[in-house]
């Protein structure tokens, strides 16, 4: 399956990446390996991440990346699209998550 990174994915992961740069640039790298290497996994497992139980929708899952943070993303007839990134105790209204 094809994976398409969505603008909102890979802003957040930029932020992300930023964020834990300000204190330790080598955690950010390690972070920024951490997403590709989860989300290059989908490829060959898209059903692997559970289902986003708020949404309810079984094409619409999440896979913790490390600690709290989640890769959200849909699986779709030939592609997986990754939504967005974020932390798992964000308020999913402000988070910009479909």
């Amino acid at each position: 399956m094809k994976l398409i990174w969505s603008p909102l994915s890979l802003k957040k992961g930029d932020h992300y990446a930023d964020y834990i740069a300000r204190d330790n640039i080598d955690a950010a790298l390690v972070f920024i390996d951490e997403v590709e290497e989860v989300a290059l996994s989908l490829k060959d497992h898209p059903l692997k991440g559970r289902m986003i139980p708020a949404l309810n929708d079984e094409m619409k899952r999440e896979l913790i990346i490390k600690g709290d943070n989640q890769l959200r993303y849909e699986i779709n007839d030939n592609f997986i699209e990754d939504l967005t990134i974020r932390h798992a105790k964000q308020n999913p209204k402000k988070s910009g998550n479909r």
